[in-house]
């Protein structure tokens, strides 16, 4: 079993992840004044809950799109496990080709879901729409190239915006609408901003298609990615857990290209 954490720029999810299947996680705030002790505490209260032993645990496999988060990362995994983490960095050798123009800026994030839905569409292409902060379309072709993708507002961002700018429009929980329309202004917003996305990523999927002249497989991930089920006609796969399974499968590929 390894640990994994997927640090974003929100939430740290951290998975244990056994044989490429997430046992257990949970998800904590970013916060970049904590310490190392913080963080190890707090994983090490959770592994006591769910009955995890150190002894367990392989690996501890970091992948962060928050660079001064790495370092403290690095020390819990020595605190805890009294092993050098497995940073997952774009120059590794993994088994996907970036063909992008700034490879190194690349978020491990965006490398972690490609390589996940790599394993589910072999030979595909497949578009990853990651909701996160922001909304990331992460496109991997079918003979394994990493190609970009665009990035649109996050869904919460927009919501919060929404809340922010406007005097008289409250914070609202978001949820499948029940309706376009609306009957209320809570129930008029989920409807503006969740069908308006669910409609962006289906056009953004749309004009995908056309530039590469083929389909797309498409699979949604990230924590509030399930608002678009039944709302979005172009996603056919839902998996909150994708990113930790890409982790676990660049880990796989890492190991195995070691020995």
């Amino acid at each position: 079993m390894i640990i994994g954490a997927d640090i974003g720029n929100t939430n740290i999810v951290i998975g244990f992840i056994k044989n490429g299947e997430v046992k257990t996680t949970f998800r904590i705030a970013t916060d970049r004044g904590r310490t190392s002790d913080e963080y190890k505490l707090l994983i090490s209260i959770f592994m006591k809950e769910e009955g995890i032993n150190n002894e367990e645990i392989s690996d501890f496999v970091i992948s962060s799109v928050v660079p001064p988060l790495i370092p403290i990362f690095e020390s819990v995994s020595k605190k805890l496990l009294k092993k050098e983490a497995i940073v997952i960095r774009p120059k590794m050798n993994f088994g996907i080709k970036l063909c992008v123009e700034e490879p190194n800026r690349v978020g491990t994030d965006r490398l972690c879901d490609v390589a996940a839905a790599k394993k589910i569409f072999p030979n595909e292409n497949v578009c990853v729409v990651d909701f996160g902060t922001a909304t990331a379309f992460n496109i991997i072709t079918k003979d394994g190239c990493f190609i970009g993708g665009p990035i649109s507002v996050g869904i919460i961002s927009a919501a919060n915006a929404l809340f922010v700018k406007t005097a008289k429009l409250p914070r609202i929980r978001l949820s499948k609408p029940e309706s376009a329309i609306g009957k209320d202004t809570v129930s008029e917003m989920q409807a503006g901003i969740v069908f308006g996305l669910a409609g962006g990523v289906d056009r953004l999927i749309s004009e995908i298609e056309k530039e590469l002249g083929e389909k797309v497989r498409v699979i949604a991930t990230g924590g509030i990615s399930h608002v678009m089920q039944g709302v979005s006609k172009r996603i056919e796969l839902f998996d909150k857990e994708l990113t930790l399974k890409g982790i676990y499968a660049i880990y796989e590929e890492i190991k195995n290209r070691r020995n």
